[in-house]
Formats: C-alpha cells, sequence, structure tokens
C-alpha cells in the first residue's frame, strides 16, 4: 500500500472534504443533515483573518481519505481547550491506522497550543467508541454525569428573542 500522508487541509482540498462530510452524514444516517458547501468551508477555514476551524486530512496518492475538524473552545476551569467536531475515514481505510493518525495529528495540534483537553461527542451506536476508549477517551456522561445539549434553529432564536 502507498504511503498516507497526514497534513493540514488546503483550501483546494475543500471540495473532497465536503464529499467527506456527506459520506460521514449517510454513515451517522443523517443524509440531509449537512447544510453548508465547499464553498463555506474555503471562506470559514481559508479566507477569514481567524480561521474558524483546524483540518487535517490524510491523503493516499493525492486523493484525501479522510479529514478531521477541530476548533479552539475555552474551559473557565483549565483554559484553552479544543473540540474535535469530525473524524473520518472513507470505509476502504478504516482498520489501516489512519483514524490513529489523524487523532494524533489533532491531538498534537491541541497539545502544541496549550490546550487542557481534548472533547468530542460519539453517537451512542458509533462503534468507534472502542477505538476511542482504547486512546484513553473517557465518556464523561457516565463518568461525570454531563450530557451535550443543543440550542439550534426556532429553539435558538426564541432564546435570542428573534421570534
Amino acid at each position: 500500500m502507498d504511503e498516507i500522508v497526514i497534513r493540514k487541509a488546503k483550501r483546494e482540498d475543500c471540495r473532497a472534504i465536503r464529499n467527506l462530510i456527506q459520506e460521514l452524514a449517510d454513515f451517522e444516517r443523517m443524509p440531509d443533515g449537512p447544510k453548508i458547501n465547499y464553498t463555506v468551508l474555503e471562506t470559514d477555514g481559508f479566507d477569514a483573518k481567524h480561521p474558524l476551524f483546524v483540518c487535517y486530512v490524510a491523503e493516499i496518492e493525492e486523493n484525501v481519505i479522510g479529514y478531521t475538524i477541530s476548533y479552539y473552545t475555552y474551559s473557565t476551569w483549565c483554559g484553552k481547550a479544543m473540540y474535535l467536531e469530525d473524524i473520518y475515514v472513507t470505509p476502504k481505510y478504516r482498520g489501516k491506522h489512519v483514524g490513529s493518525k489523524l487523532l494524533g495529528a489533532v491531538a498534537k495540534e491541541a497539545t502544541d497550543n496549550n490546550c487542557c483537553r481534548l472533547d468530542f461527542s460519539v453517537l451512542e451506536w458509533n462503534p468507534a467508541q472502542d477505538f476511542y476508549k482504547s486512546k484513553g477517551a473517557v465518556d464523561i456522561t457516565v463518568e461525570e454525569g454531563w450530557h451535550h445539549y443543543r440550542f439550534s434553529g426556532k429553539a435558538l432564536k426564541v432564546l435570542a428573542g428573534n421570534v
């Protein structure tokens, strides 16, 4: 097998990344989930003075086969932190340590930038939970009783008083 390269994404990767975002949505049984196109990725990640996300890609023979998207957050308990929004490897390359390499790149980004933690969410049925646990991740829903909540759509507008 040819060498898999992990690198920071470039603007020209955005079309491939958007295609992989759709693959992930299909895997998560939410095919109508993604509402962005590749130009939003270009704008938010590569045109902004302060990019809104950090993206790594896995590449083989100049084909993008996996990606991560993460961003900085802040913890009032320990300071700068990072949130891993997505990590995805196309099925053909699973089991070949691509996910481990991508996750390692994000962890290095976090530690190189003095982040105190790397948070992420996993669907309850997703078998990748075992992968994360094998790397030392802790399910804080179980360990600490934290639940991840969200305001979106109408609920967010009502909360903001814009209805």
